[in-house]
């Protein structure tokens, strides 16, 4: 078992630390930074893709619906006819009821799978050229490297050492002059989707 002087071990971490630091603040590269996924939601085609997923959200919850008032009119027909009935077909429309509530509870779960992928699969080409735009900035600008600070972790950024590039992006993938910048934390998702609420029974 380790014996950590507690002491000495708080020393060895600040010096670690401090070191680390230095080297990264002793860099002479020069750094741009942009909020990637705020940037991505201002995007002519962000909008685009959003209603496409709203209306591929919308056919589905009709569907959800449908299979939900079947349900509801089987159930209510059983209960006016159950006292009626032997107990073999009794436990025969029991079995059927339970059947097609977890068939639509599946349903309700591929339908979400489903969602996520096609968010995904509309994200993809705008964060391609979200990326590419980003890429062409740096070379205008002859910067090493990017910061994406909608991911909250700069809490400060002197802007004598960093370049805002969102300027040149915004028309670079063709964002009106004039835009409100968003801020957002979090990872640059389109997690294209959200933003679709997801659907309830």
């Amino acid at each position: 078992m380790l014996n950590l002087n507690m002491p000495k071990l708080k020393t060895l971490l600040t010096v670690l630390l401090l070191g680390f630091s230095v080297m990264l603040y002793g860099q002479d590269g020069k750094f741009g930074y942009i909020d990637f996924n705020g940037t991505l939601r201002l995007m002519p085609e962000y909008h685009e893709a959003e209603i496409n997923l709203q209306k591929t959200q919308s056919d589905y919850r009709e569907e959800i619906e449908r299979s939900k008032r079947e349900f509801e009119r089987q159930y209510i027909e059983f209960m006016l006819e159950q006292d009626q009935l032997s107990p073999s077909i009794v436990a025969k429309r029991q079995r059927e009821l339970q059947l097609l509530m977890d068939n639509n509870a599946q349903f309700r779960d591929k339908v979400q799978s489903e969602l996520e992928a096609k968010r995904e699969e509309l994200l993809v080409p705008l964060k391609r050229k979200l990326m590419e735009a980003i890429a062409s900035a740096c070379s205008e600008q002859a910067l090493d490297y990017v910061v994406d600070t909608g991911k909250g972790s700069y809490l400060y950024i002197n802007p004598e050492k960093g370049v805002d590039i969102s300027g040149t992006v915004y028309k670079l993938v063709g964002i009106e002059d004039g835009a409100e910048r968003i801020v957002e934390g979090g990872q640059p998702v389109l997690n294209v989707v959200q933003e679709v609420k997801p659907i309830e029974q």
